[in-house]
């Protein structure tokens, strides 16, 4: 009776919210009435079937909720307390004196609708602050899944990519087959504001994508997909702005094949995008272009329309005792996507990487070449390409001894293009890195203790030199020598002592600094690890020479003093509590700066249910 109830219910809430979307969205455009409705329409389904799947499952098991991720009703949440404190000597306080902070969230599912609350109070900030766009839906049963909300996800790599939708995704994989649709609102409208001087107004935006596609047994796969995306230029209306709403299409096929048992792999994605700047631009008709009619009916070129492409290639062979990936990827000058963010363009990038094992993969070696360029048209005034060529190598001696090793080289040149208006000679810039880094690292496994003792040593030169008779007092060059030992040891009552040590050397054009370093920190577990003390100590002393703009030496040295103490108390499963001390003290030795002091503690108790 009580499931009768709420069918009925349901029914006639449904035929009431869809003739109120119906009615006060009629009036907007076709995008944003099409998800509302399709959204009203799709969530009254899945309610109805929720609940009337309801009664069988209180009477027997089902194989529909053995066979999916459907939870009932399940509640969680946490409330928190926090107080901290600041004090400074000789330097302006960074934060506040005293500061106290509550919290509380709660959340539920039931039936596969997610939603819940926030509450955070601060006597630093304005007060009371509650958010409510946490309300969302996600089921999954066997090879379909549900989700409704805020919802992100990755159709390809240049289409739909990281941007968050707001509205529903459904993802079917029955056996070798798969198919998903995704659509909602990308973007909210911002309308521009003179009491926000940094807000830069922007169109509501709408998102609909696809994929479909069927994979092989041994990981071969093949699938197409299409994103759209077009602003909501009623979204501004009457506002006076300079930016201009746009479109997007885009159409990619993606596939991947594997041969002779996976050993060789060969992997293709390339998007082509039509994308148009100003929707308000005269459009063109078919007879125009010279194309199809039915093609501007699916998109509408006009003034600023363009297409262009991206994409990228992969080729993989694999064995025992070797391992080679080629790669290959170009994204054309102009590429946009509205399905993610800031893409660089005009780009090109070739990549090798062998990698070799040894003695039953007890030495590997490891290298990656990148080959990369820009100005891939031509028309640009300057063209960059860089060489990147990294190796590492790693070594196990034994289980106690472990030798890491890398070399990384890097080649940028910026050459100027030569144009019939330039007479004069031309400028640019090459740039040579080399960095090397070497990590012998021991560990000494005994009956009560852990000994660890790692040592890293390093060597960075960078070279940057300006071509033209006239920029070479502008060229750079840094040498650098970097090292630091490291020590711990565990032991069995629950102590752990480390230290450590660093010394930095670096000398250039701007001058010459020296940095040593010293720290130290223990640990203690006590009452079956539910109390935890830390503490932790450290003196830094660095110093800087450099020649002034009258000709001394300037020589500037400070030193750092640093300590913590840090607790935590597990006072149930669900209760802890947290206390925080830390202190820093900042000398000048020599030359000029600040002597300063700063304390700062935190107290923060936490309760989960």
């Amino acid at each position: 009776m009580v499931v009768t109830n709420l069918l009925n219910l349901c029914y006639t809430v449904c035929n009431t919210q869809q003739k109120v979307f119906c009615q006060s969205l009629y009036k907007t455009n076709f995008p944003r009435r099409a998800v509302f409705q399709t959204t009203a329409t799709a969530f009254c389904i899945v309610l109805f079937l929720n609940l009337t799947l309801i009664s069988p499952a209180f009477s027997q098991n089902n194989s529909f909720w053995d066979d999916s991720d459907l939870t009932f009703f399940r509640t969680g949440g946490s409330i928190g307390l926090s107080a901290s404190t600041y004090a400074a000597h000789g330097i302006e306080n960074r934060r506040p004196p005293g500061v106290l902070q509550t919290n509380a969230n709660i959340n539920f599912l039931t039936l596969g609708l997610r939603s819940g609350f926030n509450m955070n109070y601060s006597t630093d900030d304005s007060g009371l602050r509650q958010n409510m766009n946490t309300i969302s839906y996600s089921a999954r049963w066997r090879w379909l899944s549900l989700q409704a909300g805020d919802v992100n996800t990755r159709l390809s790599d240049y289409s739909l990519n990281g941007t968050t939708i707001r509205g529903g995704h459904i993802r079917a994989n029955p056996g070798n087959f798969l198919i998903e649709v995704i659509g909602g609102k990308s973007k909210r409208a911002i309308r521009p504001s003179l009491e926000s001087a940094f807000r830069e107004p922007s169109f509501g935006q709408w998102a609909f994508g696809a994929k479909a596609g069927i994979a092989g047994n041994a990981g071969s796969y093949f699938n197409l997909i299409t994103f759209y995306a077009q602003d909501d230029a009623a979204s501004l209306s009457g506002e006076i702005i300079e930016i201009k709403p746009q479109e997007n299409l885009t159409l990619t096929p993606d596939f991947r094949v594997n041969l002779f048992n996976g050993r060789l792999t060969v992997e293709s994605q390339f998007t082509a995008s039509v994308f148009t700047r100003d929707l308000e631009g005269e459009p063109f008709s078919s007879s125009d272009l010279g194309i199809p009619g039915f093609i501007t009916t699916i998109y509408q070129p006009r003034v600023s329309t363009h297409v262009n492409y991206a994409g990228k290639a992969l080729a993989g062979f694999r064995s025992g005792l070797f391992d080679m990936n080629i790669g290959y990827e170009r994204i054309q000058p102009g590429f946009m996507s509205l399905g993610r963010g800031t893409i660089r363009n005009d780009l090109e990038t070739i990549s090798i990487s062998p990698v070799f094992r040894f003695f039953q993969n007890r030495l590997s070696i490891r290298s990656d070449v990148t080959l990369g360029r820009d100005n891939l048209l031509g028309t640009r005034l300057q063209t960059q390409s860089n060489t990147n060529i990294g190796t590492n190598v790693q070594m196990v001696f034994s289980e106690a001894f472990h030798l890491t090793t890398s070399y990384n080289l890097l080649l940028n040149d910026v050459t100027m293009n030569q144009t019939a208006a330039m007479e004069q000679d031309l400028f640019g810039q090459s740039q040579v890195s080399h960095n090397v880094l070497l990590q012998p690292n021991f560990t000494i496994i005994g009956d009560d203790f852990i000994h660890n003792i790692a040592l890293t040593g390093g060597y960075l030169s960078i070279n940057s030199n300006f071509k033209g008779n006239t920029h070479n007092q502008n060229s750079f060059s840094s040498r650098s020598y970097t090292g630091m030992l490291s020590y711990a040891i565990t032991l069995p009552a629950g102590i752990t002592l480390n230290s450590s040590g660093n010394y930095l050397t670096n000398s250039s054009n701007g001058g010459d600094i020296r940095n040593i370093g010293l720290n130290f920190g223990t640990s203690y577990a006590l009452f079956n690890r539910k109390l935890t003390l830390g503490l932790n100590l450290g003196i830094n002393r660095n110093k800087l020479t450099r020649e002034s703009f009258n000709g001394p030496l300037h020589i500037n040295r400070l030193q750092q003093l640093a300590g913590g103490f840090n607790t935590a108390y597990r006072l149930t499963n669900k209760d802890t509590f947290n206390l925080t001390l830390r202190s820093r003290n900042n000398r000048v030795l020599d030359g000029t700066g600040n002597d300063f002091t700063e304390l700062e503690g935190s107290f923060r108790y936490q309760r989960t249910f």
